[in-house]
């Protein structure tokens, strides 16, 4: 039908009424259009205003009243061009201003983001989602690992190694403390190096491209992880000097 087609272009329905009706009764005062198209008398005067604006409508003035006529139906597809053309310039526009909207949703990022993860699967979804973050050109850090944080997350942790290192993802990390179960667990994993320096930090810290993960694993263990990139190079850098000092 005629009716979905204008709508679909984007005529309100009040205008297509108004523009069906000029079209089969011809020139008309708004009396006529009021009565034809059954629309109010307080809405007729900006439905054929706008209708004008597209060009689909036209009046003359006879004893100082407007007769109003609808323009050939072939105007629609002048109509047409017009908001094609509208389209493109638009589009122009918001390429000019895309590197200036990319900018502030870069600035949206940098800012500091933090989420806290509570329990062994909060803690399992936070170091996974990490993860994902990093490609084969980036580096897992972390300080201040323990061996005796319970069974549960050593299986976890040893998953996530191996899954990194499948990735070809190079670690290096930071143990408090030596065990000859993870000594066994590690002498197996690739893209892995590990060095001891006892009591470093209470918590383990991991240093995961522009994240850090503060994880605790007494009471109800936990995962900090903040989005950062100065206090991910800030931790970084920290990291480098306690693995000057660290024993292999």
């Amino acid at each position: 039908m005629i009716e979905k087609t204008l709508e679909d272009l984007g005529f309100t329905k009040g205008e297509i009424k108004v523009y069906l009706t000029l079209l089969n009764i011809g020139e008309t005062t708004t009396g006529k259009i009021i009565e034809k198209a059954k629309i109010s008398g307080g809405k007729v005067y900006q439905i054929l205003d706008k209708l004008e604006d597209k060009g689909l409508v036209s009046h003359i003035v006879k004893n100082k009243t407007k007769y109003f006529s609808a323009s050939s139906p072939k105007r629609i597809f002048d109509y047409l061009n017009e908001e094609k053309e509208k389209l493109v310039q638009t589009e122009k526009e918001v390429q000019k201003e895309m590197p200036f909207l990319t900018s502030i949703q870069d600035m949206h990022k940098k800012r500091h983001e933090t989420t806290l993860f509570l329990g062994a699967e909060g803690i399992k979804t936070a170091i996974f989602q990490a993860l994902d973050e990093l490609n084969q050109d980036d580096e897992a850090l972390a300080m201040g690992v323990r061996g005796d944080k319970g069974e549960f997350f050593n299986i976890m942790w040893e998953k996530w190694h191996k899954e990194r290192a499948s990735r070809k993802i190079k670690g290096r990390f930071i143990f408090s403390q030596r065990d000859k179960k993870v000594d066994k667990i590690f002498k197996n994993i690739k893209q892995t190096e590990i060095r001891y320096l006892e009591s470093i930090t209470p918590s383990a810290i991991g240093i995961l491209k522009e994240s850090v993960l503060i994880q605790t694993y007494e009471d109800e263990p936990s995962c900090l992880l903040i989005k950062n990139e100065q206090i991910s190079k800030s931790f970084r850098s920290f990291f480098e000097n306690l693995w000057k000092l660290a024993k292999k």
